[in-house]
């Protein structure tokens, strides 16, 4: 890595990041609650949180994609979304848009933000705009994957990483497609090559109630991602922290 990244993870796929002196936060949800799910870890304090010069938003569901989070995030910050959410945005909030799709980049608060492909589904009655993860920075190259499965286009990155924040998990107590396990996003870390990675997208939202009955898909998919991430990729320095926890990541 060529300079220092300091990570903050808020909970679910929103992670706060400080390098080349921007603040970046990625798909804020800041909320306790989205339907039937309950947010488990604290909940997030704008105000602690701090002003955001860059949102980064990967896909239109909601629990990524949440009108009332990103008006309640402090500062003026700049929204980097996919092709097709921009209108939705705009009419939100009126302010600074940028809408990218896969391989086109973009110089915001004067850090290279450059949009790479993620395979996820779009729900009926969601915005019609390609999922994205985007890898951004400067003198150390972040790749937020936002929320995906693997798919062969991911070698590409070889190279091109040095940290990969890399979902582990989904929302609810089983996988289901479109979403990256522990082991898998192990063996992408392993194939790209990554000096570092924190898994995100776990340990947050789950179904109310049901962590009284069956609490080790809340718990345990951050752990399972280092554990195999040990086996398959020794070299990576792996960061598992928890809703509220961060970290300063070097080279």
């Amino acid at each position: 890595m060529g300079g220092a990244v300091t990570v903050r993870y808020i909970g679910h796929a929103t992670v706060l990041l400080e390098l080349d002196g921007v603040r970046i936060l990625s798909d804020p949800f800041l909320r306790d609650r989205l339907g039937p799910l309950e947010r488990h870890g604290p909940r997030p304090d704008p105000a602690a949180i701090g002003p955001i010069d860059v949102v980064l938003i990967s896909h239109g569901h909601p629990d990524h994609f949440d009108r009332r989070s990103i008006a309640a995030l402090e500062g003026r910050p700049t929204v980097v979304a996919p092709a097709g959410l921009g209108p939705t945005l705009r009419r939100w909030f009126g302010g600074d848009v940028v809408e990218l799709r896969a391989g086109r980049a973009a110089h915001v608060s004067g850090v290279p933000i450059e949009a790479v492909r993620a395979k996820h589904w779009i729900s009926p009655g969601a915005p019609r705009a390609q999922p994205l993860g985007y890898v951004v920075g400067k003198t150390s190259r972040v790749w937020f994957a936002g929320d995906t499965g693997r798919f062969a286009g991911m070698r590409e990155l070889r190279g091109a990483v040095d940290l990969a924040l890399l979902p582990v998990w989904t929302w609810g107590p089983h996988l289901g497609p479109g979403h990256l396990g522990p082991e898998e996003a192990a063996s992408v870390v392993a194939e790209i090559g990554a000096g570092a990675a924190v898994p995100i997208h776990w340990g947050t939202l789950y179904p109310r109630s049901l962590h009284r009955l069956w609490t080790r898909p809340l718990v345990e998919p951050g752990d399972r991602f280092a554990a195999a991430a040990a086996r398959v990729a020794p070299e990576t320095d792996v960061y598992v922290l928890r809703p509220g926890e961060e970290a300063e990541v070097s080279g």
